[in-house]
């Protein structure tokens, strides 16, 4: 089904903040330092990539697994005590349970990865006993031919959406009970599918989340960004007329600092959340850094910001460097997004 046309404000020349709302430019304000590993991917979304891939970086221009956990100890000396490993897809990294043991080691409130799921049968058990404690998975579709177009089969035929599932069962079975799910609404593609992905919180502990498409780097879906974008609040209203009014969820009831906008369906297990980035642009409230896997710290998902932490880093690190330098990427904040990000999400994590 296509979707209607929705204008979104940032779409829009118009405001869409008051100019005094200037954002949390200070470290004291950030609570999450997400840690991108790597920038390679098993599969080759249309939303995050173009039709013929992406160039990665040389595995010897990658921060090592010490590097990453140095720059997350200097977050957790001055207050941040929460850490999302991500990618590109960070199950494809080989030291990857080194990384979640070095952080876990810096007794975090709380340490969660993203990953598209691909490795989790393999991985789930190995990843818990490292200490990782939470698991949020990419899944788009709930329809295995349509999961294939989506993802462009991934590069080595790794199983589709079967193996996606699989995975969600082993994590379950290795004790992530908190599992989300993030589904990126695209409209014409999947938006058809939200009252399918929200009936999976019925019966399961588990939060489906949905993402309006964000326009990053040269993806295929750039160019026709608006067409794609679907609002949420359309997305919420599909929900509610198929399975019942939803009952909003207090954030101090919700597993990490993110921000979505949290619900649940009557008589559910699970949740439903929310995140607007292009219709309501969270902005004021950003608590997050993050930094790349060739060792960019970067305020802002679309509009950089970026401040480089090499040098802090080698002959070896220099803590009080690497928090100098949190401290002058978070005030490179923008007051406000940009409606297109300058990079593609495999090379910033998410």
């Amino acid at each position: 089904m296509q979707a209607m046309p929705v204008a979104l404000p940032i779409f829009d020349a118009q405001p869409v903040r008051p100019v005094f709302a200037q954002g949390p430019r200070s470290l004291s304000a950030v609570r999450l330092l997400r840690l991108s590993v790597t920038d390679r991917c098993n599969l080759r979304c249309q939303y995050c990539m173009p039709e013929d891939g992406v160039a990665f970086s040389e595995r010897a221009d990658l921060l090592s697994a010490g590097d990453i956990v140095a720059v997350a100890a200097a977050a957790a000396s001055v207050g941040v005590d929460h850490f999302k490993v991500t990618g590109g897809e960070p199950t494809v990294r080989g030291d990857l349970l080194d990384i979640i043991a070095g952080v876990a080691a810096l007794s975090p409130r709380d340490l969660s990865m993203t990953t598209n799921g691909m490795l989790l049968d393999k991985l789930a058990h190995d990843l818990r006993r490292a200490g990782l404690m939470r698991l949020t998975v990419s899944c788009d579709s709930l329809r295995a031919d349509r999961f294939e177009r989506i993802v462009r089969g991934g590069v080595r035929g790794l199983g589709g959406l079967p193996r996606l599932m699989r995975g969600l069962e082993a994590a379950g079975e290795s004790g992530f009970d908190r599992i989300k799910i993030n589904v990126v609404v695209m409209g014409g593609i999947n938006d058809d599918e939200a009252a399918d992905f929200a009936r999976l919180t019925i019966d399961r502990p588990w939060t489906v989340r949905f993402i309006e498409y964000m326009p990053l780097g040269e993806s295929t879906l750039v160019e026709d960004a608006p067409t794609f974008t679907v609002d949420n609040a359309q997305v919420r209203r599909r929900i509610e007329e198929e399975l019942g009014v939803m009952t909003p969820v207090s954030r101090e009831n919700e597993a990490g600092v993110g921000p979505a906008d949290v619900f649940t369906l009557p008589g559910a297990a699970g949740r439903v959340g929310f995140i607007s980035a292009m219709s309501r642009p969270f902005c004021e409230t950003c608590n997050r850094l993050r930094l790349t896997a060739t060792g960019e710290l970067r305020s802002c998902l679309f509009d950089g910001g970026e401040v480089s932490v090499l040098d802090a880093l080698q002959p070896s690190p220099d803590r009080a460097r690497l928090v100098e330098m949190m401290r002058r990427c978070v005030a490179l904040k923008p007051e406000v997004h940009s409606s297109r990000g300058n990079r593609a999400m495999n090379q910033l994590g998410g």
